[in-house]
Formats: C-alpha cells, structure tokens, sequence
C-alpha cells in the first residue's frame, strides 16, 4: 500500500523539490499576473483619458496597449497550471482546505476570467468609438478581472493560517478582523505590483519614443513603487507572526530594489533621459522575487510543521492498516475472480450488502441510507415488474440499476430470489379479522386519501409517479400483509409515505386487504 501522506497518495518528487519547484513557477507565473493587472488598469486610464481629452476619433494608445493584454494573459493561465498542481501535491492539506472553507469564490474564479478575457478581447478588437459601451464593458472586465487575485490571496491567506481553521467555520466561513485587513492589505499590495510591472512593460513596448507617453508610464511606476511602500507596511504591521531575521534581510532586498528604480525614475523625469532596459529588468525582477521569496519564507514557518505532524499522523495510520492490508488484498483478489454467472453470486455480492444476507432489509449498510432498503423475502410481484426495477433501479433511492448484467443473469436473480423467498407467489390471506364497519371506514380513507397519490386501481397517478421514489404498482406489485400493515402504521422512511398509526387496527388492516386485493 502507498504511503498515507496527506489524501493517501505518493508524491512524484521529494518535498524539497517539489517546494523549490513551486517557488520558480510561481514567480514566473505572477510575472505575467502583475503584467495582465497593469495593462488591465493602464488600458482603462488611458481610455478614460482619452474620452476626456476628445481624441476618441484619434489613434488610440488605450487600444494599442489592451492588445498586449491577449498575450499577458495566455502565458499567466498557461503559466499558472504548474504552480497549481504543485501546491496541490506539496501543500494539499493547507491547499484544499483553503479552497474547501472559500469555495464559492474559488469556483467563481472561472466565471470571472471568462468574463474578463471576452469583454477585454471586444474591447481591444471590436468596439472602436461607442464610449458609453466601452466605459460599461471596461467596468465589467476590470471588476471580474482584479476580483480574481483577490480570491487567490483569500485561499492562500486561509491555507496558511491553519490555526485559524476553526475559527473561520465558527465565523459563517468569513476571515476575522485581523485576518481580513492582512488579506485586503496584501491584495493591494499587489495591485501596486502590477502597476510597476503594467507600466515598465508599456514605457519600453508601447511608447514609440513618445517623450509624454514616456513620462507618463514613468509617473505610473512611481505611483506604483509608492503605493507598494504604504501597503508593505499594513501588510507587515498585520502578519499573524512577526517575521525572523532571514524573512527581514529578504525584505530589505526588495525594498532597496524598489527604491532604486524610484530613484532612478525621477532621475529619468528631471534630467528628461531615458530608461535603460538592462538597468530596469533586473529592478523590477529584483522587486517582484523577494516579495514572493518573503511570503514563501513566512508560508514554511507556519506550514512546514503542520506537514511534518500531518506525515507523522500519516505514518501512524499507516502502521495501524498494515495488519488489514494483506487480507484486503487477498479478498479484493477474490472478489476480482469471483464468477457473476449465476442468482446467488450476483445476490451475495450486489444485493446482501443492503437487503441483508436474509433478504430482510438488514444490510451492513442500510443504516447508512436516508431510504431503508425494502425487505425481498415480503415482496410479492411479477417478473417484468421486478426486471424493470432490477434494469432501471429505484430513482431517489440507493437502488441502482444493474443493466450491465445480462437479461439472461437478471432471470437467474429473479429465479433464486423466488427459489428462496417465492417473490413470484401469490400473496396469503390477511392474518387478522377485520369486521365490516373497519372495512368499510378503510374503503372511505383509501379513497379520501390513499388514492390521491396510489390511484384508486393502485396503479399510482401521474403525479405521484414523478416523486423519487415513485409510487409503486399495486397491480404487479405489493407486500406480505405484515410487511404492509408495518408500513401504513409507521410510514416508509425517506418517501412520502406517512405514519397512519392514528387509525383503529382493524381499520389498517382493512387497508392492507384493499392493497392486497388490487394485486393480480
């Protein structure tokens, strides 16, 4: 058997790979994220600009820079699978519950990138000078698109405060105060990324040598790298735990980088030069890799523990089957050689487990149904009734249908079922006198009541037929009188059927015989 480390499967790689793994795809990974942000939120400035301006006729640089978007955009979902699987194999305890605790947002994700992406493509593409329709589109595609990291950054803000798990159940699946301001303060922080990153792209690919557009990509940077100094500080001011010494240096890093470039952008906008690519890359590489190398380190403080107790819990567990394991296979061997050919086989092996090995309804497993299974040994009905069930199942109950067996082996079920149990027989007479006033009282509830679902032939109307389960047909289908009046004096569990258990006993059995009766 496999290890039993996290959901019971094997890891492809060691975990320190897998973890340094991770670290690489992510960074790759939110490189094009903060690329597709900025041009996003740069697209939407300019064209508000530009509307403003009244040169909606003219060339348009918001378009120009929106075409870019496509490209950003494809290689940060492309690029983006791979951290996913390795977050989900290196950390998928933290990962899923985050995920689990948050669903609806997490599911939400893919609504609102494909919403995003049309309404971006119609803009870059399609929509030329209808400024009210771009304005609403650009709302739209902006708001699903920034409300998709906002989510991620809520499931990993989760997955890495596994001491707040219980809490955040106990609070309606909503963080606490604490945990929502580091959220909301994370997710602008890199909101102030993608500015550095959206407007360092545009001022080298989109500019043209424009001296103003320059200028003022060089005024979005600066707005950005601002930006992330303020929300640094609320990010590090609410950290659930304050950082070592290694997270602080790695930090530092950063935040040099960071005021580097500022500085050499206000060179760049006073002494009216340009920016050197060669000098910027690496500034902004050297801004967006310690921020994610800060969080890494902070995630493996809280989370590097919590796997190795999971591993240990694991390892327990594991010495705890090992016992169980060779018998489990042996009898899984067993069961795979096991020959299907005939009644007794297929009863023992896909009936016994929930209508119990004496077909009294007392399976290991009916317990565990919301719809008890029926007890065969008191059904009495026809054969082509009971293949239909057999072929069909029973919709709204734990009856399945067996139609990958042949007709040939259903016969034979059907066959030892009767052998055994005579479900094929005629059904005996009522065990109890029932004097003429309780049958004439149960003929009058029948058809006040009883009819109104099981028809007054008992064949079931339309309506009752569409209820899960249906009702069945007396006709062709019915219960040993004992079994019957148990179920008009308590009802049957997980159906509509109710308790009639206020009626004088004569007057159920009275009932019982008109059901009885209406089988051919």
């Amino acid at each position: 058997m496999n290890k039993l480390i996290d959901l019971l499967l094997q890891k492809p790689l060691p975990d320190p790979l897998l973890h340094d793994l991770l670290f690489v795809a992510f960074v790759l990974h939110m490189l094009f994220v903060l690329f597709t942000l900025g041009t996003a939120m740069l697209a939407f400035y300019l064209f508000l600009e530009t509307w403003r301006s009244g040169k909606l006729q003219e060339s348009r640089w918001d378009k120009e820079v929106l075409r870019t978007f496509t490209v950003h955009k494809s290689l940060a979902v492309v690029l983006g699978v791979a951290p996913l699987l390795l977050i989900q194999l290196s950390l998928t305890v933290p990962f899923f519950t985050g995920v689990t605790l948050f669903a609806p947002y997490w599911i939400l994700v893919i609504i609102l990138l494909i919403i995003s992406f049309l309404s971006f493509d119609s803009l870059a593409h399609r929509i030329n000078i209808r400024p009210y329709l771009h304005l609403f589109l650009g709302i739209i595609a902006l708001v699903a698109l920034l409300a998709v990291p906002a989510i991620f950054v809520l499931v990993l803000v989760t997955a890495e405060s596994p001491d707040q798990w219980t809490n955040i159940v106990k609070n309606g699946y909503r963080l606490n105060g604490a945990l929502t301001f580091h959220w909301l303060f994370r997710y602008l922080h890199i909101l102030g990324a993608a500015l550095v990153a959206g407007g360092t792209f545009h001022y080298f690919f989109t500019t043209k040598g424009d001296p103003e557009k320059k200028t003022k990509m060089l005024h979005w940077i600066v707005a950005g790298i601002l930006e992330q100094f303020v929300l640094g500080v609320l990010v590090f001011a609410t950290l659930p735990k304050k950082p070592d010494y290694d997270i602080v240096i790695v930090m530092i890093v950063g935040i040099a980088s960071a005021a580097f470039l500022l500085w050499s952008v206000f060179k760049a906008i006073s002494k009216n030069i340009s920016l050197k690519a060669k000098l910027i890359y690496p500034l902004v590489v050297l801004i967006v890799v310690p921020m994610l190398l800060t969080r890494q380190l902070i995630q493996d403080k809280s989370l590097l523990p919590l796997k190795k107790e999971l591993e240990s819990n694991a390892a327990v567990y594991e010495k705890s089957l090992k016992s169980y394991s060779q018998p489990a296979l042996d009898n899984y061997k067993n069961d795979l050689n096991t020959v299907y050919d005939n009644g007794k086989t297929i009863f023992e092996k896909s009936c016994s487990f929930c209508h119990g090995p004496h077909a009294d309804g007392k399976g290991v497993e009916a317990s565990n149904l919301t719809v008890p299974p029926e007890a065969i040994a008191s059904v009495r009905a026809t054969r082509g009734y009971l293949y239909k069930i057999l072929i069909e199942g029973v919709p709204g109950t734990a009856m399945p249908y067996f139609g990958f067996y042949e007709k040939g082996k259903i016969n034979r079920l059907i066959d030892f079922l009767d052998s055994r149990l005579d479900i094929l027989g005629k059904l005996p007479p009522i065990p109890a006198a029932i004097s003429p006033a309780d049958q004439e009282k149960a003929n009058q509830i029948f058809s006040e009541n009883c009819a109104t679902c099981h028809g007054k032939d008992g064949r079931g109307t339309p309506e009752a037929k569409k209820f899960e389960p249906p009702t069945p047909d007396f006709t062709v289908y019915n219960l040993l009188p004992e079994r019957a009046f148990e179920i008009i004096s308590n009802g049957y569990p997980g159906t509509m059927m109710v308790s009639f258990s206020n009626l004088p006993e004569g007057v159920r059995w009275g009932l019982v015989k008109i059901v009885n009766d209406m089988k051919r």
